[in-house]
C-alpha cells in the first residue's frame, strides 16, 4: 500500500470520507498527526510481528579483516533478528555459522572464505511530512492494512476515547494474528560448526 492509501484509510475510519479533499479544515488537522502515528504503528508492527528482513553481501578472503562496520554494510541495520548467513556457491546458498553482530560491527569467523549473504532486521521506515503519497511502504500487505486502525486510535484519543479504544483493540487483535510469510521455514539438516560431533 502507498502512504496516500494508508492516510485515506485512516481518514475513512475517522470520518467515513471517500475523498480527503471534501474534508473541512477542522478534519484536515488530523492529517498533521498522521506521520507520527504511522511511524509509531510501523515500529510496533516491525518490532514484534513482521520484522523487515534485509540482507547484504560480503566477500571474505584470507586477508580480509575479521570485523566490518555495519553502518557501511547495512545503513538500515536495526537488530540481528533471526541469525541467518549463507555462503554463495555455484548459484546455491549454503547455511553458514559462527558470525556475530557486536558493537555495531559484523564479526567474521576465521574459516570463512568466499561470498556470503547475511540477513538482519532493518529499521522500520520513518514517515514524515515530506513522505510522498505515492511511496509504497516497505511492509507486508497484512501489516499495511491494519496500520490505519492504529493511526485512527491515536488521532481520535482526545475526541472520542471510546472509539479510539475500539480502534486500538481492533489493531491489537489483528496484530496478534500476524505471521511472517516465511514462518516455519527451516533447513532439513544440521552441521557441527565447531567439530565436536
Amino acid at each position: 500500500m502507498t502512504w496516500g492509501e494508508i492516510k485515506q484509510a485512516a481518514l475513512q475510519k475517522l470520518f467515513a470520507a471517500q475523498d480527503p479533499m471534501t474534508l473541512d479544515a477542522a478534519a484536515r488537522q488530523y492529517t498533521v498527526g498522521m506521520p507520527q502515528a504511522a511511524s509509531e504503528g510501523l515500529a510496533l508492527l516491525c518490532a514484534e510481528n513482521l520484522p523487515l528482513r534485509r540482507c547484504f553481501s560480503v566477500t571474505v578472503t584470507e586477508n580480509s579483516p575479521r570485523a566490518a562496520d555495519l553502518a557501511e554494510l547495512a545503513p538500515d541495520f536495526w537488530r540481528a533478528g533471526e541469525p541467518e548467513a549463507y555462503r554463495k556457491e555455484g548459484g546455491r546458498l549454503i547455511p553458514a555459522g559462527g558470525f556475530a553482530f557486536a558493537a555495531g560491527r559484523l564479526l567474521i569467523p576465521g574459516h570463512w572464505r568466499g561470498e556470503y549473504e547475511i540477513w538482519y532486521d532493518a529499521a522500520p521506515p520513518r514517515i514524515t511530512d515530506a513522505t510522498p503519497d505515492e511511496e509504497e511502504l516497505p511492509v507486508e500487505q497484512q501489516a499495511a492494512v491494519i496500520l490505519p486502525l492504529y493511526m485512527a486510535s491515536q488521532l481520535y484519543k482526545d475526541d472520542d476515547s471510546a472509539l479510539a479504544t475500539a480502534y486500538r483493540n481492533e489493531f491489537e487483535a489483528a496484530r496478534a494474528a500476524l505471521r511472517p510469510g516465511n514462518a516455519g521455514v527451516r533447513a532439513e539438516g544440521w552441521a557441527s560448526l565447531n567439530g565436536w560431533v
